[in-house]
């Protein structure tokens, strides 16, 4: 405890004042910085440029499309097929925002959601609007956290779904209960053609169950399974044998989540 000493008689203690809560737009004074003349939404997020080539680790915060993409999606308009919101760090609601902007869209044939990082609640969200989307034909959403729920929830939609041809899984900590839920509804689905579940934690559990399905499924032309947890040698060898190659439906290219070797109308973003 600090002792009172002569120079300290007389003297006033300052009191704190209130503390300032900001919100995410608000400068020290309280102005709202979106008003301000001049302010445009490269300024608003800086590391963001339309006119560059982005990888995913060239990212900003929570950074959703721009106004215009966002307007057409909502507006449904027929020229607006590839909803690209990949490595934007987009997570909680802003995906479930974006999951019902394109509720009952016929029009979107593509959806890239690579690096963003969201959880099973943004994939349930999205898995819904996806049920509505009838001409969805490419869906990635490597480097994301898509469990539990969400992964039950792609399961189920995989047994019924006639449109996806490609999906791609890469990188999302599936482990081996995530794997089992997608090979479950791959078990049924008579359309996908390449699934992508590399570097997903899956080990020998959800390699039997992956076996399974390769077993019964004989319209998936190529499964990528790289970067796991199998110890088996015969199982490993049993669910590589549709392992990818080059030809029409190509996986995503390895090197980081760049959708870069496969045709589709999702291109890499410039």
């Amino acid at each position: 405890k600090r002792q009172t000493t002569c120079c300290d008689k007389g003297k006033k203690r300052r009191q704190p004042g209130p503390r300032m809560v900001l919100g995410p737009y608000q400068l020290p004074d309280g102005t709202d910085i979106t008003k301000a003349k001049g302010v445009t939404y490269e300024y608003m997020n800086p590391n963001y440029k339309e006119s560059l080539e982005r990888e995913w680790w060239q990212t900003s915060s929570q950074i959703m499309p721009t106004d215009d993409d966002l307007t057409l999606l909502m507006n449904k308009d027929p020229s607006y097929t590839e909803l690209d919101a990949s490595c934007r760090q987009l997570q909680g609601s802003r995906i479930e925002v974006l999951a019902e902007m394109a509720t009952n869209n016929p029009h979107i044939t593509a959806v890239d959601l690579r690096g963003n990082g969201f959880d099973a609640d943004g994939l349930y969200a999205m898995v819904q609007a996806l049920k509505t989307m009838p001409n969805v034909k490419y869906l990635n959403l490597r480097g994301n956290t898509c469990r539990n729920q969400g992964v039950e929830a792609l399961g189920e939609f995989l047994k019924t779904n006639t449109t996806l041809l490609q999906l791609n899984l890469n990188e999302n900590n599936l482990g081996s209960p995530g794997a089992i839920c997608i090979a479950k509804g791959m078990m049924e689905n008579k359309t996908l053609k390449a699934l992508d579940l590399s570097l997903n934690y899956i080990d020998d559990e959800g390699g039997q169950v992956i076996k399974e399905m390769l077993e019964k499924n004989t319209t998936l032309e190529q499964l990528g399974m790289s970067g796991n947890e199998i110890k088996d040698y015969d199982l490993r060898y049993d669910v590589r044998q549709r392992a990818p190659k080059s030809g029409r439906y190509a996986l995503w290219a390895a090197k980081g989540p760049s959708i870069e070797g496969y045709e589709g109308p999702v291109k890499k973003i410039n």
